[in-house]
């Protein structure tokens, strides 16, 4: 599970490291891996839930047509990331 420290409108806080936060936020391409130990890459499209051990997260998955919902108690601890634009 990861480790969702704040749920503000729109993008969540997620514990990256001890001490170190990362803001995830709608519009924003992420990569995680699930408890099953598929590696995950989409466009995030909202938040669910206001509390932070209940957060669900929507993604449309690359290359993909659908959306995609996934609970945050349901991705691997620490792989819950950016996805850095190339160009």
């Amino acid at each position: 599970m990861i480790n969702v420290l704040e749920v503000p409108y729109k993008s969540i806080e997620v514990e990256i490291a001890e001490h170190e936060v990362q803001i995830i936020s709608e519009g924003n391409k992420i990569t995680f891996v699930t408890e099953n130990g598929e590696l995950k890459e989409g466009v995030v499209t909202g938040f669910k839930g206001s509390k932070a051990d209940k957060v669900e997260v929507e993604i449309i998955p690359s290359g993909a047509g659908h959306k995609e919902i996934w609970k945050v108690t349901d991705l691997v601890e620490g792989s819950l990331k950016l996805v850095e634009d190339e160009g």
